[in-house]
């Protein structure tokens, strides 16, 4: 069984990222290189999630949760391109838009407006952060 929760670590695919960035294995061009449009695996938008909080704590505009001990976020993020960091800030519009464009969106509505909200209030909030500090 899978892990299944609201936060941005909290899903098996977050904790495969990180697993790969501590291990140095981690390429975001794996996921960075599908398409900005059309529809958003559940894989992908838990990937641009979880990237966007490392974004984030790397900015100062998150603090520093137990799940990156042992992660240098500023240091991960000055290796991703500006090309990779609009990947991260589409997929993440993407991810939270609707469930037309979003499987995961899809998933979290299916367990009902207030799961939903739950959800999708703090990463609209983390994408606001991440686009007024650039």
């Amino acid at each position: 069984m899978g892990t299944w929760g609201s936060g941005p670590f909290d899903n098996d695919v977050a904790g495969d990222l990180l697993s790969a960035i501590r291990a140095g294995d981690y390429d975001i061009d794996d996921y960075a290189r599908h398409p900005d449009d059309g529809y958003l695996d559940a894989d992908d938008a838990q990937t641009a999630i979880a990237v966007a909080e490392i974004l984030a704590v790397a900015h100062g505009v998150a603090p520093k949760p137990v799940q990156l001990d042992e992660i240098d976020a500023a240091g991960y993020a000055g290796t991703l391109s500006p090309e990779q960091k609009t990947w991260i800030l589409n997929a993440l519009e993407r991810a939270i838009s609707d469930s037309d464009t979003s499987e995961l969106h899809e998933l979290w509505e299916e367990n009902g407006p207030e799961d939903l909200e739950a959800w999708r209030a703090p990463i609209l909030s983390r994408l606001a952060s991440l686009k007024s500090v650039g």
